[in-house]
């Protein structure tokens, strides 16, 4: 081989070679990540330190070395997830928390939670969970604290209640401990309720719906008992007010104003006579004509 050609194949090697240098040192010697509002990042040092200082929260541009570093990073938004029976919402799997009441019934309820992870927090989250995915958390930590928690509330109220009227105080008392044992890391639960109903066993189910129309068929007919009692008693003050109205104008009537109504009468019927007799009578005295005259005197 000529020493020409020998010298030009060194050179394309040695670029070839550059060329591949180059390459695995942007992949792998320094790289750069971007940390968006709303997120808080952490660069750890994979080969110095064993946990995560103020120092190491970064954001915006941030540039590291992928062998020596890496950035892991939270949202520091409301972060919502639903824990249900359907996989068609939250996980894939059934994620339903179950407990049983103070009377043993065993009850099952979707539930929806959302949280707030503070900023300042960050590092001290990271330093104990070592979650690099925030979901992992939730769907792990979070989920078992609060299935822990709704189980021991849970068995403090009887089906009836949990179902009824207390409800919302059983709600409110989950929400309030999961906050107490989850503010210490950094953790805030910002809201904690029901997605559907309860899902108590079919046949207490079946027995809670037929209760429900029982009180409901009560109530309307209760109602209907009501609505034809006052209308009755409407009637009846009717027929009462006429009745004493009644009484009151026959009460009005006595002789002398019975006798003022007939000389009126009398005196309307003296005013309309034209002065002649009727051309029929009854009897010679008169007894058939409206009033009593006197015959006229014989010439």
């Amino acid at each position: 081989m000529q020493p020409l050609t020998r010298f030009l194949l060194k050179v394309a090697g040695g670029v070839l070679a550059l060329i591949i240098l180059a390459n695995v040192l942007d992949k792998t010697v320094l790289s750069w990540t971007v940390i968006n509002p709303g997120y808080t990042g952490i660069k750890i040092n994979r080969l110095v330190d064993r946990g995560i200082s103020k120092e190491n929260v970064v954001t915006g541009f941030v540039f590291f070395n992928p062998i020596q570093s890496v950035v892991v990073v939270y949202p520091t938004f409301v972060q919502r997830e639903v824990w249900t029976r359907s996989a068609n919402e939250g996980g894939a799997s059934n994620e339903e928390l179950s407990f049983n009441t103070k009377d043993s019934v065993p009850v099952s309820i979707d539930v929806a939670v959302s949280y707030l992870l503070s900023a300042d927090k960050v590092p001290a989250f990271y330093t104990r969970f070592r979650a690099d995915d925030i979901s992992n958390w939730t769907h792990g930590y979070l989920r078992d604290t609060a299935r822990n928690i709704v189980v021991a509330i849970g068995s403090e109220y009887s089906f009836d209640d949990v179902n009824g009227v207390k409800k919302e105080e059983f709600l409110s008392r989950v929400a309030a401990e999961l906050n107490r044992r989850t503010m210490p890391i950094g953790v805030s639960i910002q809201q904690f309720g029901l997605v559907g109903a309860l899902r108590p066993p079919p046949e207490l189910a079946n027995a809670v719906n037929a209760k429900t129309k029982a009180i409901q068929d009560s109530i309307r007919t209760e109602n209907e008992v009501r609505a034809a009692t006052a209308e009755a008693k409407k009637k009846v003050a009717i027929a009462e007010g006429e009745a004493a109205a009644n009484r009151a104008l026959a009460s009005s009537l006595d002789d002398r104003l019975l006798a003022w109504e007939r000389l009126k009468l009398q005196r309307a019927y003296i005013d309309k006579w034209n002065g002649q007799m009727p051309s029929v009578v009854s009897g010679g005295d008169g007894g058939g004509m409206l009033l009593n005259l006197p015959a006229p005197a014989q010439k």
